[in-house]
């Protein structure tokens, strides 16, 4: 990339821009704060262990957690949302690749007033956005 962009400024080339990523289809429903605290309370290793997850890397990049399984126990099986072969690239905008992201989103679920999940499905970007109701 950096040769690319060198000899495109010697020869006085405008350098292609990168594609933006297209923006995601959002789907939008509701949560009752008694079913977040509900899965808050199990804690997050109780959440994991429901989860059978295979990192996705694009062009050695890590992308996000393709849902490889999922739990009759799990909170997500019950949903028609997240779901198996699904790439979850963020929650709450946070991503998720190292442990430490996972307890930030994790933590900010706790006190926030919506819950997203940001996914990749089929190629398509979808932005599940839940407000999270008394």
């Amino acid at each position: 990339m950096r040769t690319a962009l060198l000899t495109a400024m010697l020869l006085g080339v405008a350098p292609v821009a990168q594609a933006a990523e297209p923006p995601a289809a959002v789907i939008e429903g509701t949560l009752t704060r008694a079913e977040v605290q509900q899965v808050l309370e199990r804690g997050p290793q109780r959440f994991i262990a429901a989860l059978r997850v295979a990192p996705v890397v694009d062009g050695g990049r890590f992308l996000g957690f393709k849902l490889v399984s999922i739990a009759p126990e799990s909170p997500l099986a019950a949903g028609a949302s997240v779901g198996v072969g699904d790439v979850v690239l963020a929650v709450n905008e946070q991503p998720l690749e190292r442990p430490e992201q996972f307890m930030r989103a994790w933590d900010m679920v706790k006190g926030a007033d919506a819950l997203s999940v940001l996914l990749l499905r089929d190629g398509r970007r979808l932005q599940y956005r839940w407000k999270i109701a008394p």
